[in-house]
């Protein structure tokens, strides 16, 4: 087994052969598409006619030469395939020979690379978007997207967006403890397989001799996803809606959803419901923390978490993003330090939102702030004070859980 210190030293060996042999192709490049200006040929549509590429692959290719560094010219510069039809198409348009030459013998280098230290391009890719923090966006969004897709079509069924928002307030008359509204939202659901059914399982029953309790926001007990739904905002038919009971568990099956691209933008699913009496922070084995999240499920192209806080609510506490990778473990609570290795590294972020409904509002669903307006009205709470925080994700992994935690005082 190698020891940190030899699996270091071949990371490094690795990055400089990296480091290498991007050099080898920019300066090769570089040579070439000067060698082209030389001629007249220097906008990008003149350009793709004598080297006979696309159009997309004449912009990577020139934006791998204009950053003059060795691991991004590898990052944004098109695969050996089409380099070795640049090359065809420089000699067929009777560049230099000798320029033609010092192009070949850089693009066989690449492929030597790829060969005997790599794999393939995929492989490259993933390797380069630890070093090139500019590539780790498009890399990571690129294959969250594929993934998405994927799942999809063997999940039979997708959202546009998965929404869970928390509006926490203090409890009245407990300092130790606060109340929530849970406003969970999945938007533009839709089949895409005929066979495709939506199946959605959470706990909404409190456990015997919980210490909280979990209503609907009229305070009755929930039976059913009915019991919890806002009627003016889904438009999912009660009907299409079956429910099961599994402890404290319900599991949610709906059935009929609109099938294709061609359907309408697909069916919503809003609900609500009331905890009081949560207690203001959980103990993990280390500091105390509380917070809003989820788990991504069914696949979407956009989840949003959503904290809203009323003005006496950890006042001071920025919250911070935890992703976890549930497939083997579980859900598990954020501060679980048995769990750090299910932790995912991602680029995502949060975002403050400032105060008030208007502060919160989302392009894809026009009416949340109404709903936060009404949520509280119910409750006789006053939606200008709360502050909001946001992860928005797109294409999230499906599966992961998704929350944002505020690390307490002791």
């Amino acid at each position: 087994m190698k020891t940190e210190a030899l699996i270091t030293a071949d990371d490094n060996a690795l990055r400089r052969r990296a480091e290498e042999t991007g050099d080898r192709l920019r300066s090769a490049v570089d040579s070439l598409l000067t060698e082209l200006g030389r001629r007249g040929l220097r906008d990008q549509r003149s350009m793709q006619g004598a080297l006979k590429l696309s159009q997309s692959a004449i912009s990577r290719l020139v934006s791998s030469v204009r950053s003059g560094d060795s691991l991004a010219t590898l990052s944004s510069i098109p695969g050996p395939e089409a380099l070795r039809q640049m090359v065809k198409g420089a000699s067929q348009s009777g560049v230099d020979r000798d320029c033609i030459e010092r192009v070949e013998s850089a693009v066989a280098g690449l492929q030597d690379f790829l060969d005997s230290e790599i794999g393939d391009r995929t492989t490259l890719d993933a390797v380069l978007s630890d070093w090139v923090h500019e590539s780790r966006g498009a890399f990571e969004l690129r294959h969250k997207a594929a993934a998405f897709k994927s799942m999809s079509a063997l999940r039979g069924v997708q959202a546009e967006m998965i929404l869970n928002a928390g509006i926490v307030h203090p409890s009245a008359g407990n300092p130790d403890v606060h109340d929530c509204i849970g406003i969970d939202a999945l938007l533009g659901c839709k089949r895409i397989r005929p066979s495709g059914t939506l199946r959605l399982f959470g706990s909404y029953l409190a456990p015997e001799g919980a210490s909280f309790s979990v209503s609907n926001l009229q305070g009755a007990p929930i039976q059913s996803m009915q019991d919890m739904l806002l009627p003016a905002f889904s438009t999912v038919p009660s009907s299409h809606i079956e429910t099961q009971h599994h402890g404290q568990y319900l599991e949610t099956t709906i059935r009929e959803l609109p099938l294709g691209k061609g359907a309408d933008r697909g069916e919503d699913l809003v609900c609500a419901q009331l905890y009081r009496g949560v207690h203001r922070a959980s103990r993990g084995t280390g500091a105390p923390s509380s917070g809003v999240g989820g788990q991504a499920e069914p696949p979407s192209g956009y989840y949003v978490v959503d904290a809203l806080l009323h003005d006496e609510v950890w006042p001071g506490v920025q919250p911070e993003l935890r992703l976890f990778d549930t497939v083997v473990r579980g859900i598990t609570h954020p501060d679980n330090a048995s769990r750090l290795g299910d932790r995912l590294d991602m680029l995502e972020s949060v975002h403050s939102l400032g105060r008030g409904p208007d502060a919160f509002r989302l392009p894809e669903f026009p009416a949340y702030p109404e709903i936060i307006r009404q949520t509280c009205a119910q409750l006789g709470w006053d939606p200008r004070r709360l502050r909001g925080f946001r992860c928005k994700v797109r294409y999230p992994i499906y599966g992961s859980q998704i929350g944002l935690a505020f690390s307490l005082p002791t």
